[in-house]
């Protein structure tokens, strides 16, 4: 067993030991299945597939100061219609696995966590609500169904580790630190919430030593609202990834950027936002609304229509975007040539079925390839969320 989750391991079950109190236990499940088919205009053949996503998560709290969290995603974008029966290819992930222990000290709650996988960014929808009790805030274009919290920005599958958290009594505020414990391009890493990384090594120029710092690795992250959730306001997620600093200087790389920037708009009789958005092509496999890594967002959608069971939401995104170019090459002018830019629009609806449970539904239809060969792409997506 690697030493990262010998670590975690002892860490729970040490914790645990001494345990008493029955559990209560909450949870969420959600999903969705699709028709994904495009049909080129030059004569070839009709591609389908049958995009599946879904994950699972769960949370114990013990006697009031302990809290156990578990959640598992998986996904597939490549079942084909035409050979249903046929093996495809799918992902599994453990998003997260924490053990936090919590204790009120004075005016504010001490969170001291050990976990593996990804672990509430301060910032992340995730955060905001285990700590503030606000809804998420994040874009309506990021939907994903493989995770409770939605879709991170900046990806955070960096391994096991150790945080601490101030969550202070009378004002919204929030601070501490996590520690990383990873292996990534052969290099053992220690990460700070901050955004450091340390890979350590124990010799230098041949020789043994006790500590070597040879190579600094930073992350950036920043989630801003201007405004509220509920008035017109403006909407910024940016990430910086590995930007690596050596003792002769540092090595940055335009494509190590991501951001989505959105203004919103709320009006008496619906909202607006106009988004512009770099998420990467690895973070975008798992969007509901999204197939390229770079574009523009022109959505309309009511909140707040009233049902028999709760609210019912109506929306309309309309999306410009470009595939097959880098982030570089689109600031550099280089390689625009081979851009291929698509054109979607999708209409998108949900509502409650009372219970915690809900029912989300889409329909898109566009343009792929909209300068060169153009395919008509057609996406029909359902899914549910259920928590208790």
């Amino acid at each position: 067993m690697k030493a990262n989750k010998i670590i975690f391991f002892a860490a729970l079950l040490t914790a645990a030991s001494y345990l008493s109190a029955a559990p209560s236990f909450s949870g969420a499940i959600g999903g969705s299945a699709g028709a994904d088919l495009t049909v080129p205009l030059n004569g070839k053949k009709t591609d389908g597939t049958i995009p599946l996503a879904g994950y699972g998560a769960i949370q114990a709290n013990i006697n009031e100061w302990a809290i156990f969290r578990g959640e598992i995603a998986a996904w597939s974008s490549n079942l084909s219609i035409t050979d249903i029966f046929s093996a495809s290819d799918a992902n599994v992930r453990l998003n997260e696995l924490s053990f936090v222990l919590q204790r009120k000290a004075f005016t504010a709650t001490n969170y001291f966590s050990v976990f593996v996988g990804a672990f509430e960014p301060i910032g992340s929808d995730a955060f905001l609500m285990r700590h503030f009790g606000i809804k998420p805030i994040g874009s309506t274009l990021t939907k994903s169904y493989t995770s409770l919290a939605g879709s991170p920005l900046l990806d955070n599958d960096k391994g096991a580790g150790l945080s601490s958290i101030v969550n202070f009594d009378k004002a919204p505020i929030a601070t501490g630190a996590s520690f990383y414990f990873n292996k990534t391009k052969n290099d053992v890493t220690l990460d700070f919430m901050l955004g450091f990384g340390s890979p350590f090594q124990d010799s230098y120029k041949g020789k043994d030593v006790v500590l070597v710092i040879d190579t600094i690795t930073m992350h950036s992250g920043l989630t801003f609202l201007a405004g509220s959730k509920y008035t017109h306001g403006f909407f910024l997620q940016f990430g910086l990834e590995d930007t690596v600093i050596k003792g002769d200087g540092a090595s940055f790389e335009v494509d190590n950027i991501k951001f989505l920037m959105e203004s919103r708009l709320k009006f008496k009789s619906f909202n607006f936002s106009l988004s512009l958005y770099n998420l990467g092509e690895k973070k975008v496999k798992e969007l509901a609304y999204l197939r390229d890594p770079i574009g523009i967002g022109v959505t309309f959608y009511k909140d707040d229509i009233e049902g028999s069971r709760g609210d019912i939401t109506l929306g309309l995104h309309t999306i410009a975007s470009i595939n097959s170019l880098a982030f570089g090459d689109l600031t550099s002018g280089k390689n625009l040539g081979n851009a291929v830019y698509d054109v979607l629009v999708t209409p998108y609806a949900s509502f409650s079925l009372g219970g915690a449970a809900s029912v989300e539904t889409s329909a898109q239809i566009g343009v792929l390839d909209l300068t060169g060969s153009q395919a008509l792409a057609f996406r029909l997506t359902i899914g549910g969320r259920k928590t208790f």
